[in-house]
């Protein structure tokens, strides 16, 4: 029986954008991460820098406005969700098919997998709305938008960066995006726009066509062989994160200025099965030589000294992809090709770390890729090949047979010859070639709520990479243990090992507490360091009564030998503009983040520090 439990103008320009679109709306309060959450964000900001991290935090901050509601979610949109288990999707699934929608968090928490503290985490997160409701839809309600205007000044550079978005979705059937971005000197273009300007529409059907994008857009499918144009997905997440869940074609919705496609792409749903095309053609930032031949690739998307424009959309870039994904109830098969080329030659300068890495006309990857469930197993895979009868191959198992504990396990082997320029598998380099590779992972929770995670990566590297001269390798692990309080407080507890056959072995250790002081105050220590160096810092945040004023303070000691020796600390920053500060050196780091709701429509953001000032105006309309 069912339970029954509840540039000069620029500016201007993107200010006017704002109040055109100024409704009515309901204030969009900002969320604590989970510290899992924040574990991988400073991770991943190491491995790849922070710009790499902003559509990661724009993943979540959408989730907030837009909550994953578990009642009409399917299986794929469950298992792209992070922090689900596979085994809680899996009972999840079972509990609706048994008993119904989940009416409450109360229910939710009595599901077998799902205790009160993981369920309270997750709340900004998720939904339960009921698709059994009584009377007709209010029409009214069917539009929503995100609306967000921001700046930034850095204390040692002349002039401000600005950046303006804005998203639009009706009745979860059209979107639309815009995304206007101008860093620190940067002028207008010649048509009288921001440095970096990107769009797109969409459309969602029901039958035959699934989906249409026209404008800016990112495209991921498979495993990431041959083409996975998003966010880097980090193996530190958990068991769980080892396996890539594919969103096909979405709007870009990012100021990264390089990782995304322009153009257009259709998936239409066929009997079982969907087919996904897509072309682009798009400019690259580029150094050209004096033959007119590409020299190097930029992506840092700064365009501010003359030598910097002459290198902004140099060369032009053509590719046209296909993909075809087969469900058989408990497998699903795919294959993905796409095929690309530059309108300049190949003029870059052969070393031994790169000669296997040179192509120049047109080149291309073929993929085929499989996901499939077997009682409590998970199995996944890629095996994609080029041109040059190059391979790269990875092949993955999950195992949960309860929801304390979960294992992974992936394996992956890629050609030093193998190029795929669009590739986004999970890889140590730059590109998925040059390795070949291992990674363990473990989750246990003890009695108690106590969490910990266990990750293991080997990698072999059998030919030269940039400054490392013959084979090398590289062992990267972490174990670390957390545990959410029903009252919001958390605690942190995580070592790291890093080797290098080249560098030797590096260790880093972190421990954080969350205090949670009544429903308004909350403090936050921290200490973090490697052998050669170490920060720790403590913060304060607030939150009124009524919701509409939010603070949080923080101040930092740091104490590193050198740059080698640096420190990554995860600040808390205002929506869609989180950032990770790299500390070296000795000083002291200082931050003060304000959030102020004068009316219902509006959302005020300031932060200042030590290194800049930043603000941000936001209008959320709901649907």
């Amino acid at each position: 029986m069912r339970r029954e439990i509840e540039g000069k103008r620029f500016p201007e320009i993107v200010m006017a954008i704002t109040i055109s679109f100024l409704l009515p709306a309901a204030v969009c309060f900002s969320q604590t991460l989970p510290d899992d959450i924040i574990s991988i964000i400073e991770q991943i900001a190491e491995d790849r820098g922070e710009s790499s991290v902003e559509e990661y935090m724009g993943y979540f901050d959408n989730l907030i406005n837009h909550p994953l509601n578990i009642n009409s979610a399917s299986r794929g949109e469950l298992e792209r969700f992070p922090l689900f288990s596979l085994f809680q999707i899996e009972s999840i699934l079972e509990y609706k098919k048994e008993f119904g929608d989940i009416l409450s968090l109360n229910e939710l928490s009595l599901i077998d997998g799902f205790s009160s503290g993981f369920v309270k985490m997750i709340s900004p997160f998720i939904s339960i709305d009921s698709g059994r409701t009584i009377g007709l839809p209010d029409l009214g309600k069917r539009w929503s938008g995100d609306i967000i205007l921001r700046g930034k000044k850095k204390w040692k550079t002349e002039g401000m960066s600005y950046a303006a978005k804005y998203k639009l979705d009706y009745a979860d059937k059209i979107s639309a995006g815009i995304n206007l971005e101008s860093d620190a000197g940067e002028k207008l273009t010649k048509y009288y726009l921001p440095d970096y300007t990107s769009m797109y529409v969409g459309y969602k059907g029901s039958k035959l066509l699934n989906n249409v994008i026209i404008g800016d857009y990112t495209a991921r499918f498979g495993q990431g062989l041959v083409v996975w144009k998003a966010f880097p997905v980090s193996f530190m997440g958990g068991p769980s994160s080892s396996v890539k869940r594919e969103s096909a074609l979405r709007g870009h919705s990012s100021t990264s200025e390089s990782d995304y496609l322009r153009g257009a792409g259709a998936t239409f749903s066929l009997k079982n099965g969907k087919l996904s095309c897509f072309a682009s053609l798009n400019g690259v930032d580029a150094r050209l030589s004096e033959e007119g031949e590409y020299t190097s690739i930029v992506s840092d998307g700064y365009h501010v000294t003359e030598a910097q424009l002459q290198k902004r959309h140099a060369m032009k870039e053509y590719l046209a992809g296909i993909n075809y994904c087969h469900d058989f109830n408990n497998l699903k098969l795919g294959v993905t090709a796409a095929w690309y080329s530059y309108n300049k030659k190949n003029g870059r300068k052969i070393h031994d770390y790169n000669k296997y890495q040179y192509y120049d006309g047109w080149w291309g990857n073929v993929g085929f890729d499989y996901y499939g469930v077997y009682g409590n197993f998970r199995f996944f895979g890629e095996l994609a090949t080029d041109p040059g009868f190059a391979f790269a191959a990875l092949s993955g198992l999950i195992w949960s047979p309860f929801y304390k504990l979960e294992m992974s396990m992936v394996l992956r082997s890629y050609s030093k010859k193998y190029i795929a320029t669009h590739a986004g598998a999970y890889s140590t380099l730059s590109s998925c070639s040059n390795q070949r590779g291992a990674t363990f992972s473990a989750q246990y929770i003890f009695n108690g709520g106590w969490k910990s995670i266990v990750n293991i990566d080997y990698s072999y590297y059998p030919w030269s990479r940039f400054r490392v001269d013959g084979a090398s390798s590289a062992l990267k692990g972490k174990l670390s243990l957390t545990k959410e309080y029903l009252n919001g407080s958390s605690m942190l507890c995580q070592v790291n090992c890093n080797y290098k056959s080249e560098e030797g072995m590096i260790f880093k250790g972190r421990f954080h507490i969350n205090t949670a002081i009544g429903r308004r105050w909350k403090l936050g220590t921290e200490a973090t360091g490697n052998l050669r160096g170490f920060a720790v810092y403590q913060d304060v945040s607030y939150k009124s009564a009524n919701g509409k004023f939010e603070s949080s303070a923080r101040v930092t000691y740091y104490n590193t030998k050198d740059w080698n020796s640096r420190v990554y600390l995860y600040e808390r920053g205002m929506p869609q503009s989180y950032s990770v500060e790299t500390y070296s050196g000795k000083g002291t780091g200082v931050y003060l983040v304000l959030r102020y709701s004068p009316v219902k429509s509006v959302d005020l953001w300031l932060k200042w520090s030590l290194n800049y000032s930043a603000f941000l105006i936001r209008i959320f309309i709901p649907g």
